[in-house]
């Protein structure tokens, strides 16, 4: 009896042995729901941060091999410490520094950005401002970069880079501004918001827009030159939600399913606009807003994105 006993023993034990260790082995049929959720989490990412940085502009990009790439830098040096709570603290490259257009909040804290991090390629659009305050300096800084042997691109007509299994598309300026401010077609000088950058980032399925402070004027060219090329999963509106931009015809455009407004907690302008807002409400697209919500992460893969507030 006792062996009888002895024998259901020992195979009870090699029983459970083998079970854990298939489990742990990921080879188990009882543990196929963990495996998924593994394979899934291991994916690699294209992640857009919309940093809290007050009333401006400040966007960070990790690309799924690990570069970086910083869209417009606040109105000062806020944005390090934006920057430090999203990168790893003994990072200090920026592979790829994009300023859209040099309005104070979004270029005021690119010459701090410039001596802090090395910096891979600058990409701007030529727009000169010799009678701001900061124009000087950044200039200065520019020169310095260069001289260091950074790569200064000017954005003077559309080009596509493929980073990492990512399409970045630079789809406006298309023409030389420092020649012509002017958006083609159109005679009146509407500023330097007219001259943003415009960035399309495609990754697999997903589409994101990046839009600067472009207004009603660029996006209505925006319509004509591209046309259903626009249709994005995640729009960052154009110039904080003014009302002077996300026109119906815009929101109709691009079909977003988020929105963010990157936008200063009470400021004087009020953004995002009351009307652009309910736009987007009647468009059912989701709004999310860093003077509510902080730093605001859009994480995609190839085929599905995920928003979160890291406030």
């Amino acid at each position: 009896m006792k062996q009888v006993i002895l024998f259901f023993t020992i195979i009870l034990c090699i029983t459970l042995g083998i079970r854990t260790y298939l489990a742990f082995s990921g080879t188990s049929p009882f543990y196929s729901s963990d495996i998924s959720t593994t394979t899934a989490d291991t994916l690699p990412m294209l992640n857009i941060h919309f940093m809290d940085i007050g009333q401006g502009d400040a966007t960070f990009v990790e690309f799924p091999d690990g570069e970086q790439m910083l869209v417009d830098c606040s109105i000062d040096n806020r944005v390090l410490e934006a920057l430090g709570r999203n990168m790893p603290f003994y990072d200090n490259t920026i592979d790829y520094l994009v300023v859209t257009h040099p309005d104070l909040d979004h270029y005021g804290g690119c010459v701090d950005v410039m001596k802090r991090f090395d910096i891979g390629h600058i990409i701007y659009n030529g727009l000169e401002k010799p009678y701001d305050e900061l124009w000087q300096s950044f200039q200065a800084e520019i020169q310095a970069q260069k001289a260091k042997g950074v790569e200064f691109i000017l954005a003077d007509h559309p080009f596509v880079w493929d980073i990492a299994s990512t399409t970045v598309q630079f789809l406006y300026p298309d023409h030389a501004i420092p020649e012509d401010a002017h958006i083609p077609g159109l005679e009146k000088d509407v500023g330097a918001n007219g001259t943003s950058v415009v960035i399309k980032l495609s990754y697999g399925d997903e589409d994101a827009l990046l839009m600067g402070d472009a207004e009603e004027e660029l996006e209505e060219y925006l319509i004509q030159t591209y046309g259903d090329q626009l249709d994005v999963d995640v729009l960052k509106m154009g110039h904080h939600g003014s009302q002077t931009a996300s026109s119906q015809a815009y929101i109709d455009a691009t079909s977003p399913a988020v929105a963010i407004a990157s936008c200063g907690l009470n400021n004087k302008f009020g953004h995002p606009s009351p009307r652009v807002l309910k736009r987007f409400e009647r468009a059912g697209t989701q709004v999310w807003r860093t003077d509510s919500a902080g730093d605001i992460l859009v994480s995609f893969t190839t085929s599905s994105y995920h928003v979160e507030s890291q406030f």
